[in-house]
């Protein structure tokens, strides 16, 4: 449970400080869902992940020259598959120094520290002067925001009128609030978003439910499970024997949360 003297923020930040070792060992550096094309598509988890973050960077139209901001960027990985494919600078922020320390390191590794720099900061207080940014992306980030509102003020106000965002989202389908009893996460239902991108500053190009797409394959399931069970004692350490139990126990599915949905949206500050 959150301490009372402890901030939203700072909680997440210390969930994701903990977990910060877990996408090199199952994505590839990716922190989010995958995407299969269709009940066919037995695709691993990494090219699946891949796959989501290529759409998202569909979804920015991102040109030469522009200053990209990635608010709650994980450990980096979709800003370095961004930059590797275009001739962007980006900036990830994310509210985990840990987080920031593994994402600034691998950019080294992966040579685009000249283009893809992380900093610290809060996405409901974002320290950058007005109309800083030719585009943004929340890429599962705004789900971990309590104060959705003042976060999307704040991507409009250092994002230059007509910039594009790109959200991948979690979100709630009606009466079935899955998120209610986790403190570190807040969702919506799917017909809250365009509002409140309308009153953060946005208009909205496209909104997209993709829940089908991100149930993850039995077969991948099953890839996944053996591949836990060869390295039990270093997921322990990772994510903890619960989560471990949870996912290898016949019983348990945490690969599926009932009524979790999940949207992609395209929108542009205007």
């Amino acid at each position: 449970m959150t301490s009372p003297h402890r901030s939203p923020a700072e909680a997440v930040a210390g969930l994701y400080d903990s977990l910060s070792e877990l996408p090199a060992h199952v994505c590839d550096g990716n922190l989010h869902f995958g995407y299969w094309t269709d009940a066919r598509d037995t695709s691993t988890f990494q090219a699946a992940t891949e796959h989501l973050t290529a759409l998202m960077v569909e979804r920015l139209a991102p040109r030469t020259g522009q200053r990209v901001l990635d608010i709650g960027c994980g450990t980096g990985q979709p800003a370095f598959h961004l930059a590797s494919g275009h001739t962007v600078e980006v900036l990830g922020v994310s509210v985990s120094r840990r987080q920031i320390e593994h994402a600034s390191v691998r950019a080294r590794a992966v040579r685009l520290a000249d283009r893809v720099r992380f900093e610290r900061a809060d996405a409901q207080y974002l320290p950058y002067p007005d109309a800083s940014f030719d585009a943004g992306w929340f890429f599962e980030s705004l789900i971990h925001i309590p104060d959705k509102p003042r976060a999307l003020h704040e991507a409009a106000r250092v994002l230059r009128p007509g910039a594009r965002l790109a959200i991948a989202d979690m979100f709630h389908e009606p009466g079935r609030d899955w998120s209610a009893p986790r403190p570190l996460v807040t969702a919506v239902p799917l017909d809250a978003y365009a509002p409140l991108l309308a009153d953060g500053g946005f208009e909205v190009l496209d909104l997209t439910d993709v829940t089908p797409h991100i149930r993850v394959p039995e077969p991948v399931r099953r890839r996944l499970r053996s591949m836990m069970r060869r390295n039990r004692s270093e997921w322990v350490d990772i994510v903890g024997e619960e989560a471990v139990e949870a996912l290898l126990g016949p019983e348990g599915d945490i690969f599926h949360t009932p009524g979790l949905g999940y949207v992609l949206i395209t929108a542009r500050r205007r």
